[in-house]
This record gives structure tokens, sequence and C-alpha cells, in this order.
């Protein structure tokens, strides 16, 4: 028998992965940005990725509401489907 996360429990796990995506994705532009220009600490590239890390803070509900509405959409689609199919 598979293990399954509960349905309280994956609006949680989806920000959470969410979010350590956006963090990881704003560290490999600045280790890009340094391995062109050089250490950028307390400059504006630094000031950039955190207005950008806040931005995606705010964008995180959004995202979620998105995927949620995209997700219920299609278990409406499959369940007809399946309806009509039996």
């Amino acid at each position: 028998m598979q293990r399954r996360i509960s349905n309280r429990a994956r609006p949680l796990v989806f920000t959470v992965v969410l979010w350590l995506c956006g963090v990881a994705v704003l560290f490999l532009i600045k280790a890009a940005v340094e391995a062109v220009q050089g250490p950028i600490s307390k400059t504006w590239v630094d000031l950039t990725l955190v207005l950008a890390a806040y931005l995606f803070f705010f964008l995180l509900d959004p995202l979620q509401q998105w995927t949620a509405n995209r997700l219920r959409k299609r278990a409406r689609r499959k369940s007809r489907y399946e309806q009509t199919s039996s």
C-alpha cells in the first residue's frame, strides 16, 4: 500500500516546495551575477534580489489559488469522463 500525504498537508507541502524553488532560483541568479561581475554584497543587485524575494512571497498565494483551481477543474473533468465511460 502506498503512503500518501493527507489532503490538508498538500497545500503546505506545495507552498514549501514552491518557496524553496524560488529561493534556489534567486541564489542561482546571484551566483551567476557574481561569476560575471565579482562580489556583489551590498550592491544594487543584492537589493534587487531581496526585493524579488519579497515580491515572490506575496505571489505565493495567487499561484497556489491558480494551481488549486486548475487541479480542481482537472479532477472534475476526470470524474465526468469516468462517469460517462462506465
